[in-house]
């Protein structure tokens, strides 16, 4: 693994190299830190605490934004290493943060976009100390003030957090450049709730936007007109298909797979199924396409036209 370090993005806002977009905050007077998420794993926050550690800093607490298995591996090390850590999570993601092994259940898939649910059994002990609201407020790790963002959309109970240099840790809310250019279909449980957060956070006005999966950003409006491009592009090609063809949840399933050369894994085979899911939902909230039960098999299928 390359050697991690911490990019500064704004006064004392940082985020770690590397694939992981894992946020530090350094707060000068007391040389204390507050890491926004953990990492996958405990290699990878090893080497956050080395380089916080070479600051002079000590890490208080962690703030995790929603909780996928990679976002919180590193809880149990950080838990070890400082005893009085401090964990905070919202009620939602605390349940699967405190209980991996429900992840596979929640989400058909385990460790959100590339992470399977067995790398991170020893969380299982790392309690969430302090539970933070879902809704937008401000809340204080000891003297250090942050704002929480809602973002609804990826995961249940995901929020963002807004240091005082006004960087936003936003999350899955969005993703990168890079992940977009690879990875057409994107993880959301919730394509409305998605983008209702897209909207919300076109229309704030802050000095950085740090993606888990991708890093600082500057501005996000580009990323966010990508991602409602891929959204439309899916949700077009399930009615097409479910249109010409009436077609169970596995058929669906099996002609993502094969579009977008997805390999026989049973992890992206979950993954993919989730996601599918959450687009027959909007589309048959919107009369777009209807399900019925036929010889003991789930069909989708073209909705009757009425005269």
């Amino acid at each position: 693994m390359d050697r991690l370090e911490l990019i500064e993005v704004a006064g004392s806002s940082y985020v770690v190299s590397g694939k992981y977009g894992i946020g530090v905050y350094l707060d000068r007077s007391s040389k204390t830190a507050v890491c926004i998420d953990s990492g996958p794993n405990t290699t990878v926050i090893e080497k956050v605490c080395t380089r916080i550690s070479d600051r002079g800093y000590q890490i208080i607490a962690v703030v995790h934004t929603h909780g996928h298995a990679v976002n919180h591996g590193g809880n149990l090390y950080l838990k070890k290493r400082f005893p009085n850590l401090r964990i905070y999570a919202t009620h939602l993601a605390s349940y699967i943060i405190e209980n991996p092994l429900l992840e596979p259940f929640v989400f058909d898939a385990g460790g959100g976009s590339d992470t399977k649910p067995d790398e991170n059994k020893e969380n299982t002990r790392a309690l969430v100390t302090d539970y933070l609201p879902s809704t937008d407020s401000i809340f204080h790790v000891h003297t250090i003030p942050f704002k929480i963002v809602s973002l609804p959309g990826h995961s249940p109970g995901m929020v963002g957090i807004i240091t005082p240099d006004h960087v936003l840790y936003c999350g899955d809310a969005l993703f990168g450049a890079k992940t977009l250019n690879k990875q057409a279909l994107l993880f959301f449980n919730d394509l409305k709730a998605a983008r209702r957060s897209f909207k919300k956070l076109s229309m704030m006005k802050l000095n950085a936007y740090v993606l888990y999966h991708g890093g600082p950003y500057k501005t996000v409006t580009g990323l966010i007109n990508k991602h409602l491009t891929l959204m439309k592009d899916t949700s077009a090609f399930l009615e097409a298909w479910i249109h010409e063809q009436p077609s169970t949840l596995e058929q669906l399933v099996q002609k993502v797979m094969k579009k977008y050369e997805f390999e026989d894994d049973l992890h992206r085979y979950g993954l993919t199924t989730s996601i599918i899911r959450s687009y027959l939902k909007e589309l048959q909230q919107e009369n777009r396409i209807v399900a019925k039960v036929d010889n003991g098999l789930l069909l989708f299928s073209k909705p009757v036209a009425t005269t």
